[in-house]
């Protein structure tokens, strides 16, 4: 048997990866090959038993080490008794092995005698210059076969396997008789069949496997760009937010009237809030800003108002100090204050207040701005004002709020909501929470 082991070795490295199944790399080259995955045991049997019908000969598949790996096709009476024989099956495995072996070796057809004397033939699957396995096929007797023929029963010699033989004598004579030229014939056929399907199924899956991979690149690359869309679509609503012109045409008018009023010192502090305001809102901020530098904004905000309402407008902000240099997202505090004081208190016509305050609680920080307006609710607030469209404050208000609650759901997930109570009456009220500790990132 070192004959053997030493065709097995040659096998083995002629096999790449024999374990895995076949796949393709980025360029769509084969890089692993597996006979049972390439084919299904299901189809390779069907193979095995239209052939059987069409040659009238038996058929196993082998992978490339030589074991079975479907179910035998078309075995003759003889051989199936003699693999019944725990004396015999590991002489008939072991002739199975030689064959199919040899044949990887050669990669081509290999003829030869089985230990028993039957005729057999080995067909090497190979496709793309990888060794997949083999089918074993015959079980005939042929009487005209040159010398050069090898003969296993010659080298596989068992006493105990010689006793089964002779007990299965009578039906060895079922067994029928082919030429050898016919035989070649056969095994040539089988050769080109065998291999041409082993083609025709490996383009198939690398045709899936190619079609895949590009699928994979499409769907990333349509994630990408929803990503870059989404991103796009949040700058440009950002970017509406910012274009304000009520807003603009509200400062100018209350500076007109200061000069009217000539209110220098007036005119040039609310001037001087404006820009400040105004800076704030266009630089480039980043995604996330210390707590005090939104409070700031706001702060500037109200002061701008209380200068425009006078009585009607009072504020207060009570942030604790250890609140003011932690990190929160950027541009999501200022469209609640405005919408405490567009929707809240200028509702009513004495006006009222604003409260802002902070805290830290259960490793989350929370801001929560309510005002005592009328607390009109959304729908409400939709009637009042459909007849103006976008050209109020409250629509640019409402896009601010929309940014706000997505740029949080995007950084902290739906977790970390913005939460929005009405009471009838009595006001609004909003509660900004978020993490004590994240990781921060970019949108």
């Amino acid at each position: 048997m070192e004959k053997y082991q030493e065709l097995l070795h040659i096998a083995e490295m002629q096999s790449d990866t024999p374990d895995d199944y076949f796949s393709t790399d980025e360029e769509g080259n084969m890089s692993k090959l597996d006979i049972i995955h390439l084919f299904g045991k299901e189809k390779l049997e069907n193979i095995q038993k239209s052939l059987s019908k069409a040659t009238g000969l038996a058929f196993v598949t082998v992978d490339f080490r030589g074991e079975p790996i479907t179910d035998a096709t078309f075995f003759s009476s003889f051989c199936q008794k003699i693999r019944n024989s725990k004396e015999a099956i590991e002489r008939c495995k072991s002739s199975d092995a030689f064959g199919s072996i040899q044949a990887a070796v050669t990669k081509k057809t290999n003829v030869y005698f089985c230990p028993c004397g039957l005729l057999e033939m080995a067909i090497p699957i190979i496709v793309r210059g990888h060794y997949l396995g083999g089918f074993i096929g015959g079980q005939i007797q042929c009487l005209d076969a040159p010398e050069s023929v090898s003969r296993l029963g010659s080298v596989m010699r068992s006493d105990q396997c010689e006793e089964v033989r002779a007990e299965c004598e009578e039906l060895r004579k079922e067994i029928p008789i082919y030429s050898y030229e016919k035989f070649l014939d056969i095994a040539n056929l089988v050769f080109l069949v065998i291999n041409q399907l082993s083609e025709n199924e490996v383009s198939k899956h690398l045709h899936e496997d190619v079609l895949k991979k590009r699928i994979r690149k499409v769907q990333a690359a349509n994630q990408l760009l929803v990503k870059e869309i989404s991103e796009k679509n949040m700058e440009l609503q950002e970017m509406k937010i910012n274009y304000n012109p009520i807003e603009t045409i509200d400062v100018l008018t209350s500076l007109m009237n200061l000069s009217i009023m000539e209110d220098t010192e007036g005119f040039q502090e609310f001037l001087g809030s404006f820009i400040e305001y105004t800076k704030y809102k266009y630089m480039e901020k980043g995604t996330f800003v210390p707590v005090s530098k939104e409070l700031n904004q706001a702060e500037t905000y109200l002061l701008l108002q209380k200068k425009k309402l006078g009585d009607r407008l009072d504020y207060s902000i009570q942030v604790p100090r250890e609140m003011h240099m932690r990190k929160m997202p950027s541009d999501i505090v200022l469209p609640f204050i405005q919408d405490a004081l567009y929707n809240g208190i200028m509702q009513k016509k004495q006006g009222g207040k604003i409260t802002v305050s902070g805290s830290v609680r259960n490793n989350n920080l929370i801001l929560e701005i309510s005002d005592n307006g009328p607390g009109l609710l959304e729908v409400e607030l939709e009637a009042k004002y459909e007849a103006f469209q976008d050209k109020h404050e409250g629509y640019y208000i409402k896009l601010g709020k929309e940014y706000a609650r997505e740029k949080m759901r995007r950084l902290f997930g739906e977790e970390y909501k913005i939460i929005s109570e009405i009471d009838r009456n009595r006001g609004g009220k909003t509660i900004l929470i978020w993490p004590e500790h994240y990781e921060e990132r970019t949108e």
